[in-house]
């Protein structure tokens, strides 16, 4: 399955105050604050952890139709600058992070073999929908569904799919 999160990276900066005092032990490991505190760039840093939780999280509510959000059930490992894998009790889900300007933009998949079956924009023709649960999903001219996770923030929105 697929997961994906957006961040407006300018709106974040104004709207966000993580440097309060016990934000970030509400949200990220004492690994994943390590990596905050050696970034180059901790805001940027932070909006990456934070999107791929999210992002895995859509893959989880997907799966179970539970809309139960614990940041630090979710562990962020990353794998180079961009990539990395969300651990989450005993599953992992693997993730990119592209950033254009200030759009940082997360998938997520279910397992690595799915990146070369994800569709990063609609299609001409193609309906975006919702299931009774609030799961999307894309309906394609000849009426194939797809799953699909879509994100929006403050001047971004991101949709993308599994062509399955």
């Amino acid at each position: 399955m697929i997961g994906n999160d957006v961040v407006d990276l300018r709106l974040a900066a104004v709207e966000s105050n993580w440097r309060r005092k016990g934000y970030l032990d509400k949200i990220f490991s004492p690994g994943e604050q390590l990596l905050i505190g050696q970034a180059a760039d901790p805001d940027r840093m932070i909006w990456q952890l934070w999107s791929a939780k999210e992002a895995a999280y859509k893959i989880i509510h997907r799966d179970t139709r539970q809309r139960i959000y614990a940041p630090l059930r979710y562990r962020v490992q990353l794998c180079g600058g961009e990539a990395g894998t969300v651990h989450y009790k005993d599953r992992y889900f693997p993730f990119r992070t592209v950033v254009a300007g200030d759009c940082l933009h997360t998938v997520a998949v279910a397992s690595a073999h799915w990146w070369p079956q994800v569709v990063y924009r609609q299609g001409p023709g193609e309906e975006l929908l919702k299931d009774e649960a609030g799961v999307p999903f894309v309906r394609d001219t000849g009426g194939d569904v797809r799953p699909a996770s879509v994100s929006h923030h403050g001047d971004y929105r991101e949709m993308v799919s599994l062509k399955i």
